[in-house]
């Protein structure tokens, strides 16, 4: 574990050996990204510059057991004053600061409605949504520009059956070898199914099942047509050892489902013009939300300054920017303006996949924010995988899918 205090003396940032200060902040913090560390002390020097009352002992951590070690310093009676997280499971929710009486009961109006949903608990809000990240296409507009295709706006996306028609046409006129990659991962199937309108879990608690095998399976068949006919063979069924970003990062690929994440090596690596979307819809237009939030406890003897430093980083410009612009992320709150990421394309991008997370049903953030699902990713993917080898019918994966995401209700309220 690693821990930083950071301290304003004489202007300029100074590290501090045990130094008092008027209130020194905990922060529990884990990385999603190499450059993440350099990223969040930056953030708490700007935040410290600007209020030199309040300092900040930072404290890294691994993402893996995190639940685990919220649970041992609950315990232990020394949880942090702040922490990122990315969800708010039940064991930890009565040490949560409820942000409600101080930010306001309209304090979540301002973020992504599909994020905003996990961090209520009543009338209680007891998280602030940080940043987002985006499931959804990214298009070779080259290739169609050459097939004289014109990509839609991002309000006005293809149909599925559209998009595979002039996927194919473009792959054909720019003598590429596959119309469409994916991603091998639970989660951009899943995408796929919320685009038909089906989901695991009932929005709100108390939580059910609410997969439905028919439609469901009917979903998951029209994805079977769709890797046998326009992807690599073999690529879901696990005999391919084509990867999807090499594929269309070399020129092999028209399209490729994947996500926000995506941009940066984009931006440095693709020697071909590209867009983010318009993703392509069923009958329903919808990305999966991802993201993390910011958490104040109330054990913490600073609740009040953990509090204004939360809604310093989620609830404006300022915060938002130092935080997810460096980072090439996805500002939760949609109130702010718009970051410029210093590069067109990649400001244009994540706006395109901020606005389909707009766009997408809360079920979208729901089914992946609920804890249950910790249980059910790996039964997903092992289902469908079977699928596209011919080992199962589809009827079989959805009903094996169902019944692990009954079975992880059942374990995740224990």
């Amino acid at each position: 574990m690693m821990k930083l205090k950071y301290a304003l003396t004489t202007g300029i940032l100074a590290i501090m050996a045990g130094q008092a200060s008027a209130s020194e902040l905990d922060v529990m913090w884990y990385l999603s990204s190499d450059t993440e560390e350099q990223v969040i002390k930056d953030v708490l020097a700007t935040y410290t510059e600007a209020h030199p009352e309040t300092t900040f002992n930072l404290q890294i951590v691994p993402y893996d057991g995190i639940d685990n070690r919220f649970a041992q310093l609950a315990s232990a009676g020394s949880l942090p004053d702040i922490s990122k997280t990315s969800s708010m499971r039940p064991f930890i929710r009565p040490y949560l600061t409820d942000l409600a009486p101080t930010l306001g009961a309209d304090f979540l109006d301002q973020f992504n409605q599909g994020l905003a949903a996990g961090a209520k608990l009543g009338d209680q809000i007891i998280a602030a949504p940080l940043d987002l990240t985006a499931i959804g296409m990214l298009l070779n507009v080259d290739a169609f520009k050459e097939a004289g295709i014109e990509i839609p706006p991002i309000d006005q996306p293809w149909t599925w059956d559209e998009f595979l028609a002039n996927a194919k046409e473009a792959s054909e006129a720019a003598g590429i070898r596959y119309p469409l990659v994916w991603d091998v991962s639970a989660s951009r199937w899943l995408t796929f199914e919320f685009q038909y309108g089906n989901h695991l879990f009932s929005e709100e608690e108390p939580y059910e099942v609410v997969f439905d095998q028919d439609k469901a399976t009917a979903t998951l068949d029209k994805f079977i047509e769709i890797a046998d006919g326009y992807m690599p063979a073999g690529l879901f069924s696990g005999s391919s050892s084509d990867n999807p970003k090499s594929l269309f990062l070399n020129n092999q690929a028209v399209a490729w489902m994947s996500g926000s994440w995506q941009v940066p090596s984009l931006a440095a690596d693709a020697d071909f013009t590209w867009s983010a979307g318009p993703t392509p819809y069923g009958t329903v237009q919808s990305s999966m939300v991802g993201g993390d939030y910011v958490v104040g406890f109330n054990t913490s003897e600073h609740a009040d300054e953990a509090t204004a430093f939360i809604e310093w980083l989620t609830a404006t410009g300022e915060g938002q920017s130092a935080f997810n612009k460096p980072l090439f992320l996805i500002p939760a709150n949609l109130d702010i303006p718009a970051i410029d990421y210093g590069d067109a394309t990649v400001s244009e991008a994540l706006q395109r996949f901020q606005a389909e997370l707009t766009e997408s049903p809360v079920y979208a953030a729901t089914d992946q924010g609920n804890s249950a699902m910790q249980y059910v990713w790996d039964p997903i993917i092992q289902s469908v995988n079977q699928v596209a080898a011919g080992q199962i019918s589809s009827a079989d994966a959805i009903a094996k899918i169902r019944k692990a995401a009954e079975d992880a209700l059942a374990a995740d309220a224990q």
